[in-house]
């Protein structure tokens, strides 16, 4: 017992002794990295630098809009088969999960724009197209997703939603999520198969906007998905699992910048796999 305690009291006073070396502004001879920078050459310029040289960035704002958009716009289940259609189905049941910002901050200090991966101590680590897959269910080997981004706003609105492009909305082809759901705040019971399917397309396009390729604008998502989602069955052959990974990939890079202070795209895929 005599033993136990002198070894618990030296770990004691070791621990006092090292934070007073810290706090009389004693420094360690260490060397935060990257020891080659021949292939991390934008150290300089990465969050990680701020938060050992100070000052402290402090935690990231995460902008999304999914808690809205569970909120605003329930899951009818006239909609449920075009959504399955589509290959959408799986991400609309994952519903609100709450973010740990401190989990995600730590997350982006270990990201390197350089090549993509995370490092830590035991290695790299990447999200692949298979994750993708297995968390949330969507297609990662279909046809890639390309098309025009200058349309006929006005035409696709009407033709795909019913509704023309409100001209006091327009924001670079974007409209706001908001107005989708006041457009489309209810599906009545006894709606035909066209008002079904309109609301089925404003459903997925919030769905986009708000969870999948959320923006730091955190309100508004662009119009011209709606081509894609003339066809349920056809837009159930893209790769919007590529797509989405893509676009988070975009968003890592852009918040591990020095300067970075928030960060978008689809977070709840990064926290359900770290």
């Amino acid at each position: 017992m005599k033993c136990i305690a002198n070894c618990i009291v030296s770990s004691l006073v070791f621990c006092i002794n090292d934070n007073i070396m810290v706090d009389l502004g004693f420094k360690r001879d260490m060397d935060p990295g990257p020891i080659d920078d021949s292939v991390l050459t934008l150290q300089a310029l990465h969050r990680s630098t701020r938060v050992w040289n100070g000052p402290d960035p402090g935690i990231l704002t995460i902008r999304r809009n999914s808690a809205a958009l569970h909120r605003l716009v329930p899951l009818d289940e006239l909609i449920v088969g075009y959504l399955e259609e589509a290959g959408f189905y799986g991400t609309a049941r994952i519903g609100f999960i709450a973010i740990d910002w401190h989990l995600i901050t730590a997350l982006i200090e270990r990201w390197r724009p350089e090549t993509h991966t995370f490092h830590f101590p035991v290695g790299e680590m990447i999200i692949t197209l298979q994750d993708v897959q297995i968390i949330l269910g969507l297609l990662v080997d279909g046809l890639p997703i390309t098309g025009r981004v200058e349309q006929d706003y006005d035409a696709l609105c009407l033709t795909q939603l019913g509704f023309p492009f409100p001209e006091n909305n327009k924001t670079g082809g974007r409209i706001q999520i908001r107005q989708l759901s006041r457009w489309f705040p209810n599906l009545p019971n006894n709606a035909g198969d066209v008002e079904v399917q309109r609301y089925a397309r404003a459903y997925i396009l919030q769905h986009l906007g708000g969870t999948l390729f959320v923006d730091k604008s955190n309100n508004l998502v662009h119009i011209t998905y709606l081509q894609f989602l003339e066809d349920f069955e056809a837009a159930g052959q893209y790769s919007w699992g590529s797509a989405t990974l893509a676009h988070l990939y975009r968003q890592l890079c852009l918040a591990a910048d020095i300067d970075g202070a928030e960060i978008a795209g689809l977070i709840i895929l990064l926290q359900l796999w770290a």
